[in-house]
């Protein structure tokens, strides 16, 4: 019989800061997304925090949020609020967080034979062949390694597929006698369907809000529901994989199991790990950029960023898009966006070609006179990097993924890794004069990557 688990870390930006800040354990904490905008990350005392939302608040009347949950809230709409509860922000802390990510998933590898890598907090487990008598007390082992070790409260779902193991970690954290660890193998079926009535549809793994209004329409409102859904009725109303959904919540495994190795990741750990067709790095500025020089670093510095992803999953493009544009919300601005892609002639993963490329497609599309919020590069038609059919007669067939520009990317992102992210770049992406670069005013020392941020200890 299949078994896996999945392991998530608790509110894992918010777990971090913590972790490396014990005081804060017994305060509300957030993480703030790019440019401090919106709560991105909340500890469970933050979430706590939900029903002041729509409540009077001081003199002005009613708070100015639009939702129930403090989750995605703009933080400037809710700032009064989290000052008037003493709750911590920081902004997003992403080198910090990607070490903390590496150090968790690395310690779960060591409780199974397989792993596979889901995103920056989520793993799963292959428990098939452990010879275990009591697995829910193996994946408590696991969760206080994991605590003990790093400081990272993680919850852990077991369940005959990994849909199963999804909703048995979501039902772990929202049942306190669970104590984060819940195995959905050892019920009976009569207790499972009782949990499944519990669950709405639209939280099952893979349903989301749009499939879940759907499916809602034809009075599948829980995963109760779906479970015993006609599979042949389900997979002609909507897709063969929401059908593979309903066969994984009745413990039959359909997706199969991606082994990843800590070998083979990138250091970006906020995506998903997987192949991409499309690879995509863009960001608002700190403050609106007026000048050309200021919009061409920071198209090379994202340029940079997506050529590393792409050598990341050991892949190459032959296009390349650049996207530039205005604040679209702001009546008082002057309105322009526009986007270029440029074709290559050889599929390449070069940092220093791909550069050339996109600040060529700037030039084509930039228009002094404009103030711009936000810019992105994206790299398209990508295939596995291999051998190339070159041109007999181009004046230079190699220049695009000949062995010293290989042997370049490979000692920048070697460098980068070991050293840390931009330790080694290219000087067209502005270096430390990066004014465009994004506001993080309230950032935690990143401790585990910088030597000039470590903690100390006062005596």
């Amino acid at each position: 019989m299949k078994k896996y688990a999945l392991v998530d870390g608790n509110s894992f930006y918010a777990s971090c800061e913590i972790a490396f800040n014990p005081a804060l354990k017994s305060r509300p904490v957030v993480v703030l997304s790019n440019n401090d905008g919106c709560i991105v990350a909340a500890n469970h005392l933050a979430k706590q925090l939900d029903h002041y939302l729509k409540q009077p608040f001081e003199r002005g009347g009613y708070h100015a949020a639009q939702k129930d949950s403090m989750m995605f809230q703009p933080y400037f709409k809710v700032a009064r609020l989290l000052k008037k509860h003493n709750t911590a922000v920081f902004s997003s802390n992403y080198e910090l967080y990607a070490d903390m990510s590496q150090r968790m998933h690395a310690i779960s590898a060591q409780f199974a034979p397989r792993q596979e890598i889901y995103s920056i907090d989520e793993s799963f487990l292959d428990f098939s062949n452990l010879i275990k008598d009591d697995l829910t007390l193996y994946a408590q082992q696991l969760k206080q390694t994991v605590f003990q070790w790093i400081g990272i409260p993680v919850a852990v779902g077991i369940g005959a597929s990994k849909t199963q193991a999804k909703l048995a970690n979501h039902l772990a954290k929202k049942s306190s006698h669970c104590m984060d660890v819940l195995d959905l193998t050892c019920l009976s079926q009569e207790r499972q369907d009782a949990l499944y009535k519990t669950v709405k549809v639209g939280k099952v793994w893979g349903i989301g809000k749009q499939l879940s209004q759907k499916l809602e329409s034809q009075n599948i409102v829980t995963a109760y529901d779906l479970k015993y859904s006609d599979p042949k009725t389900i997979r002609q109303q909507f897709s063969v994989n929401v059908e593979r959904t309903l066969l994984e919540l009745n413990g039959q495994a359909c997706f199969p199991f991606h082994e990843h190795t800590l070998a083979k990741l990138s250091d970006n750990y906020a995506e998903k790990i997987n192949e991409k067709k499309q690879i995509i790095s863009s960001r608002s500025f700190g403050k609106l950029v007026e000048h050309f020089d200021d919009m061409r670093q920071a198209v090379a510095s994202y340029t940079a960023v997506a050529a590393e992803k792409l050598r990341g999953q050991k892949g190459a493009c032959q296009m390349i898009t650049v996207y530039i544009t205005t604040p679209p919300y702001r009546e008082n601005v002057l309105q322009y966006q526009n986007q270029i892609s440029l074709p290559l002639i050889y599929p390449s993963d070069s940092t220093v070609l791909l550069s050339k490329m996109s600040l060529r497609a700037l030039k084509k599309i930039w228009k002094p006179g404009f103030q711009y919020l936000k810019a992105s590069v994206s790299l398209s038609q990508i295939n596995p990097k291999g051998a190339i059919q070159t041109d007999l007669f181009a004046p230079n067939p190699h220049y695009s993924g000949n062995q010293k520009s290989d042997a370049l990317m490979l000692v920048m992102d070697q460098m980068n890794h070991r050293m840390g992210k931009g330790s080694l770049q290219l000087a067209n992406s502005g270096l430390h004069q990066q004014s465009w670069k994004m506001n993080r005013n309230l950032m935690s020392p990143r401790c585990t990557t910088r030597w000039n941020e470590l903690q100390t200890v006062k005596t």
